[in-house]
């Protein structure tokens, strides 16, 4: 087996969403082109009246880290199988049983969009692998950029989203912050907030799905299960200390674990009962995975794993604090996948080595919805329907 191509991860979607599966699942067409041409895909599984609640997964936003498409084709080709057929999944150690399968699909609205940056991934799979970008073209007036190696010109998807964009404002000049303004680098910002296609598609589907209130982007490498905030560490006391007050503007970015501490002291606001539930549900994954093949992921915030802006995680949640009409939506990313002897062997190892990978993040998201369904088809109902460590 080999990682699936970029026309392999359309197909899979249709299949996915065809005639077999067409009582209870939706093929989407995302609206935005890329930047070479493609039409994104998405797929929606659920079954009877208005679901109760949302999911959204998403997938390949940057280039390299070819194992996220195939994590998402396989969990939505096991959750529709299973449907179908009136079967169980197991995942190495862990597996739900068919009542469980019948209950995610009846309760929840489960949006899968793997492929976020076909275009890239292409690049990556077919000319240079450590490509991370998309393919936004060169500009009028932009720099030469040297190419190879993940160098070259386009947009770091994920630090586009309209979160923070505005960095050099909005952030402490002394911030370590993971993004940048050139457009050579491979953590470039892009030329406006929300400027590329496949960041608009990505946020017009949240739209598109408007009860959703759980969204996780799967990333590599790091074993990190990465809940909100990622700009800067949380804190749940001071609600006027956010993203959105321009008093602190030139103070967020600095975390306490930067070496002298944090001298502006900014933390960005989370609401109690959402930290609780964002480490929650990060648990239940964590356990899922460990439960597949023993692998111990860490439950943390982003900023933990270094200051952001412009993320999609991010972007998901904030939205409702800026505008009331919008749901909440906790936001995850998981870095799944150790470092390896290579950084390109950490984004894309041998097939073999991430055939596991490939279980232990789809037990995870198969875990998070059946914690989901349970709960809001039994209240208070744990995970008895889910099996292992």
């Amino acid at each position: 087996m080999s990682y699936l191509n970029v026309a392999e991860v359309e197909t899979a979607l249709q299949v996915a969403g065809g005639p077999a599966n067409a009582g209870f699942t939706e093929l989407i067409a995302l609206p935005h082109i890329t930047w070479e041409g493609r039409t994104c895909r998405a797929v929606r599984v659920h079954h009877g009246s208005a679901a109760a609640a949302g999911v959204y997964f998403l997938g390949g936003l940057h280039a390299r880290e070819w194992g996220s498409p195939d994590i998402l084709v396989n969990f939505v080709k096991l959750l529709t199988d299973a449907y179908r057929t009136g079967t169980g999944i197991s995942q190495g150690g862990m597996s739900l049983n068919a009542g469980k399968v019948v209950e995610i699909v009846d309760t929840l609205d489960v949006v899968v969009f793997p492929q976020a940056n076909p275009d890239g991934r292409h690049h990556s799979m077919t000319i240079d692998p450590m490509w991370r970008k998309n393919r936004h073209p060169v500009g009028h007036g932009d720099p030469h950029c040297a190419v190879g190696g993940g160098m070259g010109p386009g947009v770091d998807l994920n630090r586009n989203y309209d979160f923070l964009w505005d960095f050099p404002l909005l952030f402490s000049p002394d911030a370590p912050l993971a993004t940048s303004t050139d457009p050579c680098s491979e953590v470039y910002r892009g030329p406006s907030a929300a400027s590329e296609p496949e960041t608009a598609n990505v946020s017009w589907l949240l739209d598109r799905v408007p009860n959703v209130g759980y969204f996780i982007d799967v990333h590599s490498f790091g074993e990190d299960i990465l809940y909100t905030w990622g700009d800067d560490n949380n804190q749940t006391t001071d609600p006027t200390m956010n993203f959105h007050n321009p008093a602190f503007d030139g103070k967020r970015g600095i975390p306490d674990s930067n070496p002298g501490g944090d001298p502006e002291g900014y933390r960005e606001y989370l609401p109690p009962a959402d930290l609780n539930e964002l480490v929650h549900l990060g648990t239940v994954m964590h356990d899922a995975i460990k439960a597949a093949h023993g692998r111990q992921y860490t439950v943390k915030g982003a900023v933990d794993l270094y200051p952001t802006s412009g993320t999609s995680d991010d972007y998901a949640y904030s939205r409702s604090f800026v505008n009331a009409h919008k749901p909440k939506v906790l936001g995850y990313t998981i870095e799944w996948g150790p470092q390896r002897a290579s950084i390109s062997k950490s984004f894309h190892p041998d097939y073999p080595d991430m055939v596991p990978i490939i279980e232990e993040v789809t037990a995870a998201l198969l875990a998070f919805c059946s914690e989901l369904a349970g709960r809001l088809a039994t209240p208070d109902r744990g995970l008895e329907a889910v099996r292992g460590g």
